[in-house]
């Protein structure tokens, strides 16, 4: 927590009162040096094959890492967003943040409990099927709603995990997501605009 902390907090001084930067601006990107990539990671863990206590803490402390950096950086655009409307910061606009998260992290645990209900003697074909319905089923309530799917998709991993201890079906899905990476990248280079830099 401290490490995201740190970083956050380093990195909003200097552009706050160095470089001179809005407030608005400052409080964003302070919040986004909280965030790590777990997907290198990841890849670097499965491509070396390294077991061990190491790599188990390690991967949770990228997950908590994390975790920190969206609830900080959904707290910074509300923030950013109220400031920058004129109407000031409120308490409402840091506590709402944290409220829907709450909620996303119980909806997500919920649907956990309800992967662990419908994965009882299934085939490992119709175990797939209904991980991946499950997990677009939440995603589409999150984009119905306008919230981000993350944190509750981390919910329902961990509560899944920890009531059923089945790794097979994480293994399955490890096979499966390489294409929807694959995906995520292709759709970030679409929207790169290269007249943005000049």
């Amino acid at each position: 927590i401290l490490e995201s902390l740190l970083a956050t907090v380093a990195v909003f001084l200097v552009t706050r009162y160095i470089l001179n930067m809005s407030l608005s601006f400052s409080i964003v990107l302070g919040a986004l040096a909280a965030a790590t990539a777990p997907a290198s990671t990841m890849m670097t863990i499965r491509q070396t094959g390294a077991k061990g206590d190491f790599v188990d803490t390690l991967i949770q402390v990228v997950a908590l890492d994390d975790i920190v950096g969206l609830v900080l950086y959904s707290m910074a655009i509300s923030i950013a967003i109220a400031s920058g409307s004129g109407g000031g910061v409120n308490v409402s606009s840091v506590i709402m943040p944290i409220v829907i998260n709450i909620g996303v992290v119980i909806l997500g645990g919920l649907f956990g409990l309800l992967m662990k209900l419908l994965m009882t003697k299934r085939s490992t074909d119709n175990r797939l099927i209904i991980a991946l319905a499950l997990i677009f089923l939440f995603c589409g309530i999150c984009a119905v709603l306008d919230i981000s799917p993350l944190l509750g998709c981390m919910s329902m991993g961990m509560v899944y995990i920890n009531t059923s201890e089945d790794d097979k079906l994480f293994k399955q899905l490890n096979y499966f997501s390489p294409p929807i990476l694959l995906l995520f990248f292709v759709r970030s280079g679409i929207n790169f605009n290269l007249s943005a830099l000049v």
